[in-house]
């Protein structure tokens, strides 16, 4: 649901429903609502996990400064066998810069660094992609993208590694991972099925280095994730 205010201040609210996948050994993949909000009010925006400043705004370039929920997670307790008695591992928040630029004929690139603030890894993560907006028609179009995260060993050795500590008590071999690039593909679709009713969908396919791969605590070579929903503006 949306609502101008004027000519500056919109407001987006829908729901849709998310499956995910984790890395780690035992913890399930889920179907979970999505809810979807966007706000922005001049360069004050917020879009679902993110909210932030526009530094410099144009419809073709936009350079942003913001904050970041990072969903991911590892709770022993989903687990089993010995990975049970390991640490948990925290989603955090992350402060960032984000830049994207449309070229004429649609093409795109986006880049994204974003750094953990509430001392969980300490680490960071580089995104970078490039992609397309391919309007089908006056209704309906496909985003397809590909790109990479370069994730550093900090934010690795957190979320994949095994202490010497957790190894003495689980018996688990110790583990401490360097940094790792992880190359995705991805695809979203907007359809406007009124002025004002938007059905949203989108896919993402990682493929996880070995970096992650090695690691005791998974058992996946690839993550998936896809999502479709409702937005509604007025």
């Amino acid at each position: 649901m949306s609502i101008q205010a004027n000519a500056q201040e919109s407001y987006s609210i829908g729901i849709g429903l998310g499956y995910e996948q984790k890395p780690y050994s035992g913890d399930h993949s889920n179907w979970i609502p999505v809810p979807h909000f966007e706000y922005q009010n001049g360069n004050l925006f917020i879009k679902g996990l993110k909210a932030g400043l526009y530094l410099f705004n144009t419809p073709t370039t936009k350079f942003d400064a913001h904050l970041r929920y990072e969903s991911l997670n590892f709770k022993p307790s989903d687990s089993y066998g010995a990975l049970q008695h390991l640490n948990r591992r925290k989603s955090t928040i992350e402060l960032g810069i984000g830049f994207q630029h449309i070229f004429p004929n649609k093409i795109f690139i986006s880049a994204d660094i974003d750094a953990d603030i509430l001392g969980r890894s300490d680490g960071f993560n580089i995104d970078t992609g490039i992609g397309m907006i391919h309007p089908i028609n006056d209704h309906f179009k496909i985003i397809p993208k590909i790109g990479g995260i370069w994730s550093s060993k900090d934010h690795n050795d957190y979320y994949y590694g095994v202490s010497n500590a957790e190894s003495y008590r689980t018996g688990i071999s110790y583990y401490s991972p360097s940094s790792s690039f992880t190359p995705y593909i991805g695809v979203g679709t907007t359809i406007n099925a009124t002025d004002n009713l938007h059905i949203f969908g989108g896919a993402q396919f990682k493929f996880l280095p070995s970096k992650v791969k090695n690691s005791p605590m998974t058992d996946r070579s690839t993550l998936s994730n896809f999502a479709i929903g409702i937005n509604y503006n007025f």
